[in-house]
């Protein structure tokens, strides 16, 4: 019965790994497409509803500040925005910043 249940577990261990051979796999290919993507291209070219795609499928979280922006990318660190980066304002006020005092 031992020897059974040993086997048993074996032949689990080798389809768990045999999934994660297959998903490293994937992964590298995805991984591979992003690399060589052009995002500029892509949105130069992309409709409206396209754009929103791209945005909606990249985009996890936007946190609005009164003086930045912290995006939140799928798979990437939040990064920190000046609003006058993404056009919402011309000139940051002169009494905060992202990471400065106030």
């Amino acid at each position: 019965r031992d020897i059974e249940l040993a086997r048993q577990a074996a032949g689990e261990n080798r389809v768990r790994l045999s999934e994660r051979e297959e998903l490293l796999a994937r992964f590298e290919e995805v991984a591979a497409l992003l690399q060589d993507l052009d995002l500029d291209t892509a949105w130069d070219e992309a409709t409206e509803p396209e754009r929103r795609v791209l945005v909606e499928e990249l985009v996890e979280k936007v946190a609005v500040f009164p003086d930045h922006l912290e995006v939140t990318i799928a798979g990437a660190p939040r990064l920190n925005v000046g609003l006058a980066e993404v056009g919402l304002g011309n000139k940051q006020s002169q009494n905060v910043g992202v990471g400065e005092g106030t």
